[in-house]
């Protein structure tokens, strides 16, 4: 698939989506296997990430069986050095960085032009703390790792840009002859992905503690089970779809979704309920009709994968919207904050951004005139944030829909069927 050219929808949305299951619990999942040298996934998210995850797992030794479910087995180390390469996958390039150090094996782990630019010193500096041996460029990959059980013990992290690196140092607690005992000192984003590290885990057997203010984690070097894991569906993906439904209107059933998920992506259902969206639930699915009838406000510092499709609804929404604790953005496959701003910019919208925050003074409505483009900047978030930016204002021509592989494999195939849905004016093309 080239450049897509996505359509105005003005009827508001009606339908029904089956939402994929999450990618974050996938990524966890397998290398909670590996470290417990088996394990069974069940209904695991099939994207881009979690193959090349999968991937680098089976050549570093762990027999990876994929059919419906995932079979993974023991581990035969690797006779020689291996590289693999985990292309743009930031939580499974850390994930396995942690694992391969604290288990024996010479591995170098690269990843796409976008992944060298991404941190991992604070995970780096964490292990070498610890005993490992790793030769990085500047704290940046390429890394090469000749990886050895580690002893373990106390250990301090500052995660700073990512609590990713803390996941991927608990995950290998396990496999440390002393477990590990880990103070985490500053700040850091994202801090409730820590709380689905904790619940993949303990459904892997770990006897872990953590402080209520995830600051503080005891990691025993009890061997975890090999365990038949589940993975529930994913409320990243579903704030797309009530995103659409508050730009656009109508009224859309999705799921199945955990209500009372350890996601942190579920806030973006009371955020949009506070603006004005209408929501029930029945069972494992959520019904919701739009639009929103007031500005979108929130701090996204702890879930910043919603700032795409939030910031489409606000710029639909009443004008005075203002999301805070984006600072992070800039770290995540693109610099999120920069290419969001200039898409929407392109297509009408008024914003006064900072480094931390965004503001709607101007709201999109609808025009006529040629097609705007604008890009993904290879950015699945941003791709899908597009598809909802075409709904009221006129056809919008992106660069790079396929990149929602990486996170959406059949987002498009969802989007066409919800455009189309019955009672629906329009269709997609």
């Amino acid at each position: 698939m080239e450049g897509l050219t996505l359509p105005t929808h003005r009827g508001g949305l009606r339908g029904t989506v089956l939402l994929p299951t999450s990618k974050s619990l996938t990524n966890r999942a397998l290398i909670a296997s590996a470290v417990a040298d088996g394990g069974t996934i069940l209904e695991p998210l099939d994207c881009a990430d979690t193959r090349v995850l999968a991937a680098a797992l089976r050549t570093a030794g762990w027999p990876v069986e994929w059919r419906t479910e995932i079979q993974i087995g023991a581990r035969t180390v690797p006779e020689h050095p291996i590289s693999i390469d985990l292309a743009d996958s930031g939580t499974g390039s850390r994930l396995i960085l942690a694992l391969l150090a604290a288990s024996p094996g010479k591995t170098v782990v690269d990843g796409s032009a976008r992944m060298r630019e991404r941190p991992m010193a604070p995970l780096l500096e964490s292990l070498i703390r610890l005993g490992a041996h790793l030769n990085s460029r500047g704290g940046f990959l390429p890394i090469e790792i000749d990886g050895e059980r580690l002893q373990g013990g106390p250990a301090e992290m500052a995660p700073g840009v990512s609590s990713q690196f803390v996941s991927a140092l608990v995950m290998a607690g396990p496999l440390m002859v002393n477990g590990l005992d880990l103070e985490v000192s500053g700040s850091f984003p994202s801090a409730p992905y820590l709380d689905l590290t904790v619940d993949v885990m303990r459904a892997f057997g770990s006897e872990l503690e953590v402080s209520d203010d995830r600051r503080r984690w005891r990691v025993t070097p009890k061997a975890l089970d090999r365990t038949r894991y589940r993975v529930e569906g994913d409320w990243s993906a579903a704030a797309f779809v009530l995103a659409a439904v508050a730009v656009a209107g109508g009224k859309v059933e999705l799921g199945p979704l955990d209500p009372l998920s350890r996601q942190g992506d579920r806030a973006v259902l009371k955020i949009l309920v506070d603006a004005g969206l209408r929501a029930h639930w029945i069972g494992d699915r959520v019904v919701a009709q739009g639009p929103v009838t007031a500005p979108i406000l929130a701090d996204l510092r702890h879930t910043p994968d919603l700032f795409p499709a939030l910031a489409v609804a606000a710029s639909y929404a009443p004008a005075g919207s203002h999301f805070s604790g984006l600072d992070h953005l800039k770290h995540k496959e693109s610099d999120r904050l920069t290419v969001m701003v200039e898409n929407l910019e392109q297509l009408g919208a008024r914003l006064k951004v900072d480094e931390n925050g965004f503001e709607v003074i101007e709201t999109l409505g609808p025009r006529s005139g040629s097609i705007t483009r604008v890009t993904a900047a290879g950015d699945h978030r941003i791709a899908m944030a597009m598809a909802l930016a075409a709904l009221i204002p006129g056809p919008v021509e992106l660069d790079d829909p396929q990149c929602v592989s990486k996170s959406f494999p059949t987002f498009w195939t969802v989007w066409n069927t919800l455009l189309s849905g019955p009672g629906n004016e329009e269709s997609a093309r």
